[in-house]
């Protein structure tokens, strides 16, 4: 059996940063520079985080944002 446990999102604080610059001019340049990397260190073993948070009852996604245009989900 899987419990899924969701948190107040009012339980979390958020800052923010100064912009960092990203690495890559495009998608398709990422995906090469994911790919080379790949090549070089193998699978990764481990993954990021999934914040599933709720508010007003409604549970809710949060993305983690890559620079200015991209998204991770």
């Amino acid at each position: 059996m899987f419990v899924f446990c969701r948190y107040p999102l009012t339980n979390y604080t958020f800052g923010t940063k100064e912009p960092l610059y990203e690495k890559d001019s495009s998608v398709a340049a990422r995906f090469q520079r994911m790919r080379e990397e790949f090549d070089k260190t193998g699978m990764r073993r481990t993954v990021e985080g999934v914040l599933i948070v709720h508010e007003h009852r409604l549970p809710h996604v949060l993305l983690l944002q890559l620079g200015t245009t991209f998204f991770k989900l």
